[in-house]
């Protein structure tokens, strides 16, 4: 799993300006909010289809320590 988000999400997102150099970001504003849910998009999907028996519960997102958001999915 940890490959899992490494690879989609840690090296699509790590140092990269979201507006400019990160596809699924098109068009859209940089927001932590929004980030979340593009996330989510990314993964449910990958996790649904190499378990048979788990899925995606959320996807926390921090800023800071103190500053973070939580998605459940729609």
């Amino acid at each position: 799993m940890s490959t899992l988000i490494r690879d989609e999400v840690v090296e699509k997102l790590d140092h990269k300006n979201l507006n400019l150099d990160v596809p699924f970001m098109k068009d859209k504003m940089a927001s932590t909010e929004i980030v979340v849910k593009e996330i989510w998009k990314i993964l449910e999907p990958k996790i649904l289809s190499i378990s048979s028996f788990g899925r995606l519960h959320s996807v926390k997102l921090y800023e800071t320590p103190r500053n973070y958001v939580e998605y459940f999915g729609e």
